[in-house]
């Protein structure tokens, strides 16, 4: 039996926030003074009672009492002071407009100390949002194809955009009420305990009893901001699918369709942030119930004590002064349970560890001779499911084409997969010019290797551009001979904006055809010494096919060229054939070898390849 302990909620929160200031310290100029003049505004609120004070009973009734009695220093008197001041009949224009001036001076002041607190954590904000959508994203790239296999694009969208964007404004907003509101409460309230001890202690009676509301709620609102992150999630989700999925939603005329589910979890997304929007806000009202209770104390007291008007008007206005303070303060619990739950999701993704990682030792491979030896490779994609490939044992040599040839779940696509090491075989090992892959850099290895996947995925983003991410330091002519080849130079040419043209999304502006071509050029201008092929000339027409075999020819010259094919007209391309079936090789040998002595290829040739003659 485990008798681990468990981590408390409370100790979740402090790693949570130990985290978060990790991220805070490259910032922490910038940061401190932010606190610093975040401080500064609260602490104004105080001297902005005084002056209020003061000021009004000069005005109103010609003098101001400006003794306090501090238990520890006495009976100070700051009257002296301005006794030159105000003596004899002192009340001019002129004196009691800068008396009055005094007051929105101080405001301003605190105003100003308010922006630059603001201003300086935004900026904070800001750079930490950047820093941790960037180390999210560099997280999420570099897992393998198991985890995108096993993920929705949707919750990885909300992961790296908004939980790091709800995490960081209100690990922001947290810092500058913890240190504004508490200032701005205590100022006020050491001011008002000086002057009249008996009048604050309404206020630490009824103080308490604020902070029930936030205590019965807080549980709460932390559940729901966990339930807002993840229906969020969803309607990101559907809006996803529905717009990469466009043509087969309208060839199916299911709009209709999607748009239910999208009202749907858009409906469930305002049930959820209505829910949280009542929970946090009626802590508001709740709060101001109570502190009115207070006030009425006050009221009476100052009733029964013959405190003057002004006087008690002062500490009234400063009173709602902090009121903003204090419901801040009041909701710091609730906005602190939606940080963590938003930290919660980036941390977990943080923590993760990708199932494809570079070793610690791994070098970097140089320039690859085109050598691969897969040595008795097993990999399977479920646990306990059938292995894909299973004992696998190929030698691919330099400068030669092989043909991968073999039905539907024979292996095929998983070996190019292993060989782009997107999987770390389970059993066995790969080397290229004798060296494991797992002990070599993953950019380094894939560096070498072109691919022009059956899937075709082009950039939204111009020609030239999406030629270019082959090789992203190319010249613009290196870019036009490589579509040269792939002959798709005299189709891009005649494009509205030639090489500039933007292919729209996914290359929905381009035909199945154009777009092979442009996904071949890209791999030309790659010039890695391997080149894998999967089924890359099944979109094209017999004279643009039998124009990029011609340029094949002149490729082949000194790289490795790996093929997954069909069509009958490749497989006599190819240097060698191998026969795939039930995730191991069958056969190896050249077209005429293996009609005579493979009877799956003879099948396979007689079903699928003979209308290719």
């Amino acid at each position: 039996m485990d008798h681990t302990p468990q981590p408390t909620e409370a100790t979740s929160v402090l790693q949570v926030y130990r985290r978060i200031f990790g991220h805070i310290l490259p910032y922490r100029t910038r940061f401190v003074l932010g606190l610093c003049t975040a401080l500064l505004a609260g602490a104004s609120t105080g001297a902005l009672y005084v002056a209020l004070k003061t000021v009004t009973a000069l005005v109103l009734r010609g003098k101001a009492d400006l003794s306090v009695t501090i238990p520890v220093l006495g009976k100070l008197d700051a009257a002296p002071l301005f006794d030159r001041w105000i003596q004899g009949d002192w009340q001019t224009a002129n004196r009691v407009a800068f008396l009055c001036l005094i007051v929105p001076a101080i405001v301003l002041l605190r105003g100003l100390f308010d922006f630059l607190a603001v201003y300086q954590l935004a900026w904070v904000e800001q750079r930490i949002t950047l820093d941790l959508r960037r180390q999210v994203f560099s997280k999420v790239m570099a897992r393998s194809l198991e985890f995108f296999n096993k993920q929705r694009g949707s919750d990885l969208i909300q992961t790296v955009f908004g939980m790091t964007a709800t995490c960081a404004n209100a690990s922001m907003t947290l810092a500058q009420d913890l240190v504004r509101r508490p200032a701005a409460v205590l100022a006020v309230v050491v001011v008002l305990f000086i002057t009249d001890p008996v009048f604050m202690a309404f206020s630490f009676i009824v103080f308490p009893l604020c902070m029930l509301p936030v205590l019965i709620f807080s549980r709460k609102v932390r559940k729901s901001g966990r339930n807002e992150q993840q229906v969020a999630g969803q309607i990101v989700g559907i809006l996803q699918e529905a717009f990469a999925g466009i043509r087969v939603v309208k060839s199916h005329a299911r709009e209709a369709y999607e748009l239910e589910r999208f009202t749907h979890s858009a409906v469930a997304v305002n049930v959820t942030a209505m829910r949280l929007l009542r929970m946090v806000e009626i802590v508001g009202p709740l709060v101001e119930s109570t502190a009115s209770l207070g006030i009425a104390g006050g009221l009476f007291y100052c009733w029964w004590r013959g405190v003057p008007f002004d006087e008690f008007m002062a500490r009234c206005l400063a009173l709602v002064a902090i009121y903003p303070d204090v419901k801040a303060l009041s909701r710091t619990q609730m906005v602190m349970h939606r940080c963590t739950a938003a930290a919660d999701g980036i941390f977990k993704m943080l923590n993760e560890h990708a199932e494809v990682e570079d070793a610690p030792a791994a070098v970097r491979l140089g320039r690859s001779r085109g050598e691969v030896v897969f040595e008795n490779v097993t990999y399977g994609y479920l646990p306990g499911s059938a292995p894909a490939v299973r004992g696998l044992n190929l030698r691919f040599e330099p400068g030669k084409f092989y043909a991968l040839v073999g039905e539907s779940g024979a292996g095929k696509s998983t070996t190019l997969s292993l060989l782009l090491r997107f999987y770390d075989p389970q059993g066995g090992r790969i080397l290229i010019d004798g060296n494991d892959l797992r002990e070599v850099t993953q950019t380094s290895l894939r560096e070498n290797i072109g691919i022009v996947n059956q899937d075709l995925f082009l950039f939204h983003d111009t020609i030239e551009a999406n030629i270019k991410y082959g090789r992203l330091e190319a010249t613009h002519e290196e870019v036009r001979e490589a579509a040269r080849i792939a002959r798709a130079d005299d189709f891009i040419c005649k494009q509205p904006n030639g090489y500039a043209t933007v292919v729209g999304d996914k290359g929905c502006n381009l035909s199945g055809g154009q777009l092979q071509r442009v996904t071949i050029a890209r791999a030309i201008l790659r010039q890695s010494p391997i080149l894998l092929l999967d089924e890359a000339t099944s979109n094209l027409d017999p004279d643009t096919e039998q124009a990029f075999k011609d340029a094949l020819r002149v490729l082949r010259n000194g790289r490795t060229v790996v093929a997954i094919a069909h069509r009958f007209s490749t497989i006599l391309e190819a240097d060698q054939i191998v026969v795939m079936d039930q995730g191991a090789v069958l056969d190896v040998g050249t077209h005429q070898e293996l009609l005579t002595r493979c009877s799956v290829y003879e099948r396979l040739f007689r079903i699928q390849f003979a209308s290719s003659q």
